[in-house]
């Protein structure tokens, strides 16, 4: 069923596809933009944030020598959420200048935008993202992936995607989707290769065809090619189900089908799968999915249970199943805990348009960004992820309160894809990275802030491990209507591979228009 590696291995070329999807999402924006002007639903934000850093260890190294910087970064903020174009973008130009350093001077886009275009009503839509962002790519040296202060070239990764999608009704109560996306991934300095993520899908389903009983049938195929090794890695999975209701709350869902991959040294692989699992639904307030599954890497699992209370909300996952850097880069940190402050605001404010204003702010204020959490690294390989998290937010009239766990565990299946020397997997086969981060926003007055936060990683693996701690506390303060000031301290020690530690205060000034 999959592609043998060494079929097929013609390309689109790298620039003409990076080109097109760029004109597709600059397009995408002066659409948003241009309806700005007739739509109220469109918010179109322009602001200049400023920041003036000092610190004790600009090269995070052990005799890490101390500096001082500057970032002026004009940035815009569009969102639309109702009609036929939907979508969201956020775009920074950082300017960052080095008093003693400056061959660390850069100025560089950060770019994070989604967006979908109903192009037929109720069937056809073409969905579109970017993201452009310098992150390190290492958990076991140099500064966390979430630090403001990552600005290096070499980090830098770019992804674009575009692709249409079919969603469609038949018969009383079935539904499909056909779908294709195709994402380009790039990376500064040959750390991440060059490559292009083709994925099919398809899915059919019907929960009422036989009163209780239901049916359901999906397909996909993700094809990825790898420019600078001219290498080629496919994965398909194909899959028949039943559920059955046995109350409008309790769901019990089964499957069987056949996936294939040619990720051992070009070999293709291929098996029959099988797994059951049930959804539940005790309260409108409460869920609870879990499945399992036999697959060619062992026992899959997907299970996920959220509760949201009057002034609280957690949530607990535990996943097991193939993972790609085209996956990690779709979700970012703060998407993530975007995700978790706006639910838990549900009773709060029930206005969806004031709660994800409140959410941002909150979450642009909780100190989270810099805490030395992150959700990953960006890897040429293919690899199985073992990943168990829960989060806990306690939200009161003065005081938002998160509390964060995860353990992660990364296996390589791909041993012949790594063509980067400073890739993590290319001296292990296995990572496993564990962490928790407590932090707490409390507000002191109707115009001031206070936000605190500490985090702590460890990483292991079978060469490298490391140790890292962090300490966040900020004060932030309405200054105008449009304005923002505030001042941030943060301790960051790191033990293990490369050990140093890092004092850094940062004065910051936001305008809005």
């Amino acid at each position: 069923m999959a592609t043998d590696m060494g079929k097929s291995r013609k390309m689109i070329k790298q620039p003409d596809t990076r080109r097109v999807v760029k004109r597709s999402l600059v397009a995408l924006l002066c659409t948003l933009a241009g309806s700005a002007w007739a739509q109220s639903t469109v918010l179109i934000t322009p602001s200049v944030n400023t920041r003036m850093t000092f610190t004790d260890n600009v090269d995070t190294s052990a005799d890490g020598k101390s500096d001082f910087l500057v970032e002026v970064s004009p940035a815009i903020n569009v969102r639309r959420a109702s009609g036929r174009i939907n979508g969201n973008l956020d775009a920074s130009l950082r300017n960052v200048l080095y008093a003693n350093s400056d061959d660390r001077n850069s100025t560089f886009l950060a770019l994070r935008g989604r967006g979908e275009i109903e192009a037929i009503e109720q069937l056809l839509f073409v969905d579109m993202g970017a993201s452009v962002s310098r992150t390190n790519q290492s958990l076991f040296s140099g500064r966390s992936g979430d630090d403001p202060l990552n600005t290096s070239e070499d980090n830098e990764v770019r992804s674009f995607n575009l692709g249409p999608r079919l969603e469609f009704a038949f018969g009383n109560s079935a539904k499909g989707r056909l779908g294709y996306k195709s994402q380009w991934l790039s990376g500064g300095s040959g750390t991440v290769s060059n490559r292009r993520t083709d994925t099919f899908s398809g899915a059919l389903q019907d929960g009422e065809a036989f009163g209780p009983l239901g049916w359901s049938a999906s397909y996909d195929k993700v094809d990825t090619h790898y420019r600078d090794s001219d290498t080629e890695a496919s994965r398909q999975n194909g899959r028949v189900g039943l559920s059955y209701t046995i109350t409008p709350q309790f769901i019990l869902r089964a499957s069987v089908g056949r996936e294939s991959n040619n990720y051992n040294a070009g070999r293709t692989e291929e098996g029959s799968t099988h797994g059951v699992g049930f959804d539940w639904y005790p309260t409108t307030r409460t869920s609870v999915t879990a499945f399992t599954e036999k697959r060619l890497f062992g026992r899959g699992y997907d299970v996920k249970v959220s509760h949201r209370g009057s002034r609280s909300s957690w949530r607990l996952s535990y996943v097991r199943d193939y993972t790609s850097a085209e996956e990690l880069v779709s979700e970012s940190l703060d998407d993530y805990y975007y995700r978790l402050i706006y639910d838990s605001l549900a009773t709060q404010i029930p206005n969806p348009v004031q709660r994800d204003a409140a959410a941002r702010l909150l979450l642009a204020q909780s100190g989270i960004t810099g805490s030395g959490l992150q959700l990953g690294f960006i890897t040429n390989a293919q690899y199985v992820s073992r990943n168990l998290r829960g989060d806990f937010t306690l939200s009161g009239v003065r005081n938002s309160l998160t509390f964060s766990v995860y353990r992660t565990e990364r296996s390589r299946v791909a041993q012949n894809l790594i063509v980067s020397a400073t890739d993590d997997f290319f001296n292990n086969d296995q990572i496993r990275d564990s962490g928790v981060i407590v932090s707490l926003n409390h507000k002191l007055s109707a115009f001031s802030t206070l936000t605190a936060s500490v985090g702590r990683n460890n990483v292991q693996a079978t060469t490298q491990d490391n140790k890292r701690t962090t300490l966040n506390l900020g004060v932030s303060r309405k200054l105008g209507p449009k304005s923002t000031g505030g001042l941030i301290y943060r301790h960051q020690k790191s033990d293990g591979s490369t050990s140093f530690t890092e004092n850094a205060l940062t004065a910051t000034l936001g305008v809005r228009f």
